[in-house]
């Protein structure tokens, strides 16, 4: 029996047992509580539920059910019933439960404490770390001192700490506020400061403010802003508050730069802060949209002196974060349009404005949408689907936000996710070149769309272990640490308009790269690989090793497959580069489509 058929004959007989359950024992159940969930909840409790399906019945208890339903999940994830996987989603569960149906277990929530030790094992972290956000979700006060006691441990990781300091946010009160302001002026890690100075934004804005301009003016450049500048950019007056205490603080040229990158890269452009941040990091302050006649001059110069090939460099920079919001051969955002055709069905004139002035015409699907929480939060993004209960929206980061629709104070139409000013960081002779290559996409010669399906969206892997460095791995090693690697061990890398993957964006000579694109196959057949690298190079699909350099062809099976590369950079070649195409031979019966997106 194949392992699709068992899947759905095991899943059968679990809605044949539950439905016999339901009829035979879940009116007791019902007599008892009104709960919609009573007859799972009774099959959780007899003890007769497969362990396979426990993680099934409890999510579904936990997505449905009522005070006193999530008290007895509760209840045996504390009494340890459950293993470190199925007690981290349990309490992820909970935590949904709270934020987005506003339930929460009955009785004394203070229970939750007791995984807030430490205990053994790497996967008990996860359990740690998922009962330290729910603490503050509930506003579990007595949790107040372990929280602290977290927060200063340096022994443990940063992820522990920073959802503790977020745990200490959600407590709220004069304790707390004390403590996040210590924390935000005393640590060692930047990036703990930065969460206390953020935490404190949802309790004090004018405090928050202070020691945000501090923090941020004593930041290097290799500290991550971002979820400092998040927690004012996402508070209602929150920018403006920012930039007033930013004035007097000092920032460097490099943290302003670094601030200014961020605020643009997740679409936002609030007047005040970006020229407050424009001008420390000496750069120009936003331009006001050409004339009709500055228009006309610009055209001129993208005709005679615009250089595609530039400007698609121009398009890849990490400052300037197109690749983040837009799509070119279906790699990238999926914020933005796809790009990919632009240039065959816009004029020049078009491209240009909507670069200059990107509020000037925004197509229906890509309006967004400015929700104001009670609680003074703002979240400004595209729709993606809404009910009586959430609005799902993504923001220009391509995360989707879920918010409550009890929570929601206001909303109101919004601007294009794309900033205003983007261009001050750009030169002239950069802009033309920008446009140029953007109004050439999609037409005949380099920038056309390609017949022949390369993969474009790739993933590296962010850390090798030593085990990857030296040589090729063995089956276990390759498994443990590839193939298994969850998904934020991966970074995006996404390839050039012709299917070309510039490798010295993504590592120097004699470093290791390990890369992973994906197949997915409707239809199974015989299917073609062409690697064309520059550099020496192993191949996986799957878990098959084949020869570097090599043109395989293989038989793939339904469903999605993982194509993965280990490239070892050289000093021999000035671009070192990589391009995968794939195709099936003929006679072969194979449908398939690359993989694409962000």
């Amino acid at each position: 029996m194949s392992d699709n058929v068992a899947q759905v004959v095991a899943r059968l007989v679990f809605s044949v047992s539950l439905a016999i359950f339901v009829f035979d024992g879940g009116a007791a159940a019902a007599q008892s509580s009104s709960s919609s969930v009573a007859p799972l909840l009774r099959l959780l409790q007899s003890g007769k539920l497969p362990a396979a399906r426990k993680g099934t019945v409890v999510e579904m208890i936990c997505s449905r059910g009522e005070p006193d339903d999530l008290a007895v999940v509760l209840k045996q994830t504390i009494a340890g019933d459950y293993d470190a996987a199925l007690s981290t989603k349990v309490l992820q569960l909970l935590t949904d439960a709270a934020v987005v149906r506003k339930v929460k277990p009955a009785g004394d929530l203070s229970v939750v404490e007791k995984l807030l030790q430490p205990a053994a094992g790497e996967q008990s972290d996860e359990v740690r770390l998922a009962a330290v956000r729910l603490a503050g979700i509930w506003k579990v006060a007595s949790a107040a001192d372990e929280l602290r006691a977290i927060v200063a441990d340096e022994t443990l990781k940063e992820a522990l700490r920073n959802a503790a300091v977020d745990g200490l946010g959600g407590l709220g009160g004069d304790e707390a506020q004390r403590a996040l302001g210590e924390v935000s002026a005393t640590a060692k890690s930047a990036s703990l400061r930065f969460r206390a100075a953020a935490a404190l934004a949802k309790l004090d804005l004018n405090q928050a403010a202070d020691v945000a301009a501090k923090a941020l003016a004593a930041a290097s450049p290799t500290d991550d802003v971002g979820p400092l500048l998040d927690a004012f950019l996402t508070r209602k007056g929150g920018p403006d508050k920012l930039a007033a205490a930013l004035k007097p603080a000092g920032l460097t040229p490099d943290a302003a730069k670094l601030s200014l990158r961020y605020i643009y890269s997740v679409g936002r452009s609030d007047p005040e802060l970006s020229n407050v941040l424009s001008s420390a990091a000496g750069i120009a302050l936003d331009q006001k949209p050409p004339t009709p006649e500055e228009l006309q001059a610009l055209l001129k110069e993208i005709a005679e002196h615009g250089d595609a090939a530039r400007g698609e460099r121009i398009f890849r920079r990490t400052d300037l974060s197109c690749m983040k919001c837009h799509a070119v051969s279906r790699a990238g955002g999926q914020v933005g349009p796809d790009l990919s055709a632009i240039g065959s069905i816009s004029p020049v004139d078009y491209v240009a404005n909507s670069i200059l002035v990107p509020n000037l015409a925004i197509k229906e699907q890509f309006v967004t949408r400015v929700f104001t929480t009670a609680d003074g939060q703002t979240i400004t993004g595209i729709v993606v689907d809404r009910d009586d209960v959430r609005v799902n929206v993504k923001d220009a980061g391509g995360k989707v936000v879920t918010i409550p629709t009890a929570d929601i104070d206001e909303e109101e139409e919004g601007k294009s996710l794309m900033p205003q000013g983007l261009t001050k960081f750009l030169t002239r002779q950069e802009l033309v070149d920008l446009v140029k290559f953007i109004s050439e996409l999609g037409r005949p010669g380099p920038y056309a769309i390609r017949s022949l399906p390369t993969i474009q969206r790739w993933r590296v892997l962010k850390s090798l272990p030593t085990e990857l460095q030296a040589e090729a791995p063995n089956v276990e090693h390759f498994r443990e640490h590839v193939l298994d690697a969850p998904a934020d061990a991966w970074a995006p890398a996404y390839g050039m308009t012709a299917g070309v993957l510039p490798l010295a964006e993504l590592g120097k000579p004699g470093s290791v790269l390990f890369l992973q694109g994906e197949l997915e196959v409707v239809e199974p057949g015989s299917v073609t690989f062409r690697v064309d690298s520059t550099e020496p190079t192993l191949l996986w699909i799957d878990a098959e090793p084949f020869e570097s350099q090599s043109k395989p062809t293989i038989e793939l099976t339904k469903g999605r497959h993982r194509v993965t590369l280990r490239i070892a950079l050289g000093s021999g070649s000035e671009s070192p580069q990589l391009k995968v195409e794939i195709s099936k031979p003929a006679n072969s019966k194979a449908q398939f489509d690359v993989v694409g997106g962000s």
